[in-house]
């Protein structure tokens, strides 16, 4: 990953965020009309990589296969504002789908909510695995300018 030398956070504090932080991701891609979409996804940061899990019959997966390149931010939702966000190259896969879901549960649900575990666990054939590899990244924080 490539570090933009603006960036405020130094690596190993931009990892650490995005290790801890329960934001969900949002990638930016091109629609059918080249005009540029946001979505949201929950996400795991594991040893340089964002994974993410979307349904195969998913708009998303359906672009995804035609443009490997996205915009991704993992911001705060209230400030003060910090985040990270950057230039990425994706991959899919119907592999390993299980256990991907299972730690974006594990993250986002935690033990509540069985019902919805369940149900998307019981998707997980048809689900892609997205591996979202970062290769340029920035990082902004506004905790200086906006103190609670």
């Amino acid at each position: 990953m490539q570090l933009n030398p603006k960036s405020p956070w130094d690596e190993p504090k931009i990892v650490q965020f995005l290790e801890t932080s329960e934001f969900p991701i949002r990638l930016a891609f091109l629609d059918k009309a080249n005009e540029p979409l946001i979505c949201s996804l929950w996400y795991q940061y594991e040893n340089g990589v964002l994974w993410c899990a979307s349904h195969k019959n998913s708009f998303l997966v359906s672009r995804l296969k035609n443009n490997k390149k996205i915009g991704f931010e993992v911001s705060t939702n209230d400030y003060p504002y910090k985040g990270v966000r950057g230039k990425a190259e994706v991959e899919l896969s119907m592999l390993n789908t299980e256990s991907t879901l299972s730690k974006l549960i594990a993250k986002y649900l935690g033990s509540g909510n069985a019902q919805l575990s369940s149900w998307l666990l019981s998707r997980a054939d048809d689900e892609y695995v997205i591996k979202i590899t970062p290769k340029t990244v920035n990082s902004w924080d506004f905790s200086h300018r906006m103190k609670k």
